[in-house]
């Protein structure tokens, strides 16, 4: 396989280093390197019941920090062009449709939140109140009727506490980790 740096633009780097994880039902830590030959870090969560995508939250240090849905595995969700995501803790009230920045890699594409930190921080607060918590996120795939992916937050903030919490420095964002 060609290196990750060559072959993917800086901002991409991580989160297709990430969409090479295999993550299970629990949020994962990993480590990958993006395009300028830093060291970054992230988490990974498969959608419940659904292979084909996952949530990946990565930083190298407090320079740079990206939220992204990833398309994973054998049969990946093909996501549509137009980058629409609506997400939620309720799946009977989501919030308006958003548009999330799309990159297109190799024949896949991604999708990135336009804040990733204030949206950790928001699922990091839902995990501090109920760890049975989901994140519903809407999305539209290619072609295709919408579907609704469901991210259980059980155990996020334990790999936030554990593996990005100093390194990404989210004590500034999110106070002294509980």
């Amino acid at each position: 396989m060609p290196s990750l740096r060559r072959v993917f633009p800086a901002a991409g780097v991580a989160a297709v280093a990430l969409l090479l994880a295999t993550p299970a039902s629990a949020w994962k830590f990993e480590e990958f390197m993006n395009a300028h030959g830093d060291s970054g870090i992230g988490i990974v969560q498969e959608a419940e019941g659904e292979p084909g995508i996952v949530l990946a939250f990565g930083c190298d240090g407090d320079r740079w920090r990206q939220l992204a849905l990833l398309p994973e595995g054998a049969s990946p969700l093909r996501l549509a062009a137009d980058g629409t995501v609506s997400l939620g803790f309720d799946p009977d009230r989501l919030s308006p449709d958003g548009t999330w920045k799309v990159r297109n890699v190799r024949d896949e594409r991604l999708y990135f939140a336009p804040a990733p930190t204030q949206l950790m921080g928001r699922m990091y607060r839902e995990a501090m109140k109920d760890e049975g918590a989901v994140l519903y996120v809407k999305v539209r795939p290619a072609k295709k009727s919408p579907r609704l992916l469901r991210f259980p937050v059980a155990g996020l903030r334990g790999a936030l506490a554990e593996h990005l919490w100093k390194p990404c420095k989210l004590d500034v964002y999110f106070g002294d980790p509980q």
